[in-house]
């Protein structure tokens, strides 16, 4: 089974997220703060991170990707930011984000085909 961390801090859009995904056979991990998805990246490896720049404690989704790309054990990990921060597409994507999408500007259902696409799976 597929894993994919969501680093999430609007806990009724994560749920959303999590009630289309679990449907597909995905499982579905989440983190509220940046330091908190390092820390489920360490112990679950999962093989895609939606990442949400603007995060509480200390640690924005800008660290986070940072931290993981820097990091050999967590460098292939395919990261897709969702946020609702629009100035910042060329920023994460020079860092190593995969692809850069507007929470506000993106249904549900295609967020549900990104990832399923960036796992290949149908």
């Amino acid at each position: 089974m597929k894993k994919v961390l969501f680093v999430e801090d609007n806990n009724a859009l994560f749920h959303a997220y999590e009630e289309a995904l679990s449907q597909k056979n995905i499982s579905i991990l989440h983190a509220v703060t940046g330091q908190e998805g390092l820390d489920i990246v360490d112990k679950e490896k999962p093989e895609l991170i939606v990442l949400d720049i603007m995060l509480p404690g200390g640690i924005s989704g800008f660290d986070v990707l940072e931290q993981l790309k820097a990091n050999p054990l967590t460098s292939y990990i395919p990261v897709f930011v969702l946020t609702n921060l629009d100035s910042e597409a060329q920023v994460a994507k020079k860092i190593g984000a995969i692809d850069y999408k507007l929470k506000t500007d993106t249904s549900l259902d295609e967020i549900v085909a990104m990832v399923m696409k960036l796992l290949h799976v149908s």
